[in-house]
């Protein structure tokens, strides 16, 4: 098998594409035995974001704003980073939360800027924010590597 050979076939396996695409998103975890507390912080903080980016006076960004609030009321660890989960392939979260992000139908994939949620998971609540989506390049190059070892020189 030549070297575009190899190129050909790894274009053309679906299951090799399906994993091609990655996200970057930031989500703010909301927890608690009390499902009605939880509900209303999560219904609070999509109100709050709805307000402040949509009706706001100021000149607040969506990024600005989800960041502020994932620092103040996120459950997770990455509230650090204003919930920033980085980039992330499918299959790397929670089946609930993959699901939303990566849906079955490719045509109703979140959009960069859209705000996802609430989503139920085993962890608690979650409001996501898709900041970003990419192709992950790399496992074209990792499988050509593999096909061709001259081509890591």
């Amino acid at each position: 098998m030549g070297l575009f050979d190899g190129i050909s076939k790894a274009f053309n396996n679906k299951d090799f594409k399906s994993q091609d695409q990655r996200v970057r998103a930031s989500h703010i975890l909301i927890k608690g035995e009390d499902s009605d507390e939880v509900l209303t912080t999560v219904r609070n903080l999509l109100g709050e974001i709805q307000s402040r980016v949509v009706g706001g006076e100021g000149d607040e960004s969506l990024p600005q704003v989800f960041a502020e609030l994932a620092r103040r009321q996120s459950q997770c660890s990455s509230k650090d980073q204003g919930g920033d989960l980085g980039l992330f392939g499918k299959g790397k979260m929670v089946k609930e939360f993959d699901l939303a992000i990566f849906p079955d139908d490719k045509s109703l994939e979140p959009p960069i800027g859209t705000v996802v949620g609430p989503v139920v998971t085993d962890f608690g609540i979650h409001i996501i924010l898709v900041t970003d989506r990419d192709e992950n390049k790399d496992q074209v190059e990792e499988k050509l590597a593999r096909i061709d070892p001259d081509a890591s020189r």
